[in-house]
């Protein structure tokens, strides 16, 4: 969001630091309640939060009740409130109140599109199978678009740029952002856990339907996909297991095609990005929003190299 703010010629960043914090609170009641969801026992290598109050709840004297419910309630509760905290940051921006109202506006799509994609991403994982192009419509709803498209987008409208603009930047985004979560598909299964602060089995055994299982069951013979089938969803699934599942998605071709997809969405992204600079491309319209400021873009490129191809 800042730098979609900057690129349009916003001076001061702490204009829009409201909009800015609340687009991480939003991130971190997603974060919350995907983890009750999924039922992970592990965040960024710290226990999450419904596994600490249920401890709490074992460990002091005189409770009563299921320590588990009693974790995932209150970790529900504390996602609502980030939620409503979210929405209170947002509105204190100092820009028009006009302006305000049109990001305001990107703001609800937001929050509508990641909570679809969670809708999604449940069905898929209750499904017998998955396609490619549901895997990718997952990826960029329940996380792409959150984490790049529209926060550039807002970014852009919270500096006043033109609606034409601030669309070419969402689309720009969309690609950078679906690499950005293909990446973490990646690192959930072949990830250095260390790096991680996640188990390596945690999709596996929650059986996750991504990109990656999506090319695997395209490409393994029946056998191949019984034992794929088998392993996914299975809250018992072990670390010798895990492992041969992870073979099974090299060796069939499935990580190399999320690989390729991965560099492909880069490319896109990274070339859209150029035609938004170029007035030959991308600025046409009836509003003349004005040059792209330098500095923010070459930032906002190395920026989606990382997201892409990091390795935590």
């Amino acid at each position: 969001l800042l730098l979609g703010h900057a690129l349009l010629g916003g001076r001061d960043p702490a204009d829009v630091l409201g909009p800015a914090v609340a687009l991480e609170l939003v991130h971190t009641a997603a974060l919350l309640h995907d983890d009750v969801i999924d039922r992970a026992a592990l965040r960024r290598g710290e226990p999450t939060l419904h596994q600490s109050f249920a401890g709490r709840h074992r460990a002091e004297r005189g409770r009563v009740g299921d320590a588990d419910a009693y974790g995932r309630a209150i970790a529900i509760l504390v996602g609502d409130l980030v939620l409503v905290a979210a929405d209170d940051r947002f509105r204190t921006a100092r820009v028009a109140a006009p302006v305000l109202d049109r990001a305001w506006e990107r703001f609800t799509d937001l929050r509508i599109e990641v909570m679809a994609g969670q809708v999604l991403d449940v069905e898929a994982a209750a499904g017998p199978d998955i396609s490619s192009t549901r895997a990718l419509t997952i990826a960029t709803l329940k996380s792409g678009r959150y984490t790049v498209a529209r926060p550039l987008e807002i970014g852009a409208l919270l500096a006043g740029a033109s609606d034409v603009l601030a669309e070419a930047l969402r689309r720009a985004g969309d690609p950078l952002g679906r690499a950005f979560q293909l990446r973490d598909d990646l690192l959930g299964v072949f990830g250095d856990p260390d790096r991680t602060g996640k188990p390596s089995t945690s999709d596996l055994a929650e059986g996750k339907r991504t990109l990656l299982i999506a090319e695997a069951l395209a490409r393994l013979d029946d056998a191949g996909r019984r034992e794929l089938e088998a392993g996914l969803g299975d809250p018992g699934l072990d670390g010798s297991r895990a492992a041969r599942l992870r073979a099974l998605l090299e060796t069939c071709g499935a990580r190399d095609a999320v690989e390729a997809r991965i560099e492909a969405d880069l490319a896109a992204g990274l070339h859209a990005l150029d035609a938004l600079g170029d007035p030959e491309h991308g600025r046409t319209g009836t509003v003349d929003d004005g040059p792209l400021d330098a500095d923010a873009s070459a930032t906002l490129r190395a920026l989606a190299v990382e997201l892409a191809r990091r390795q935590h």
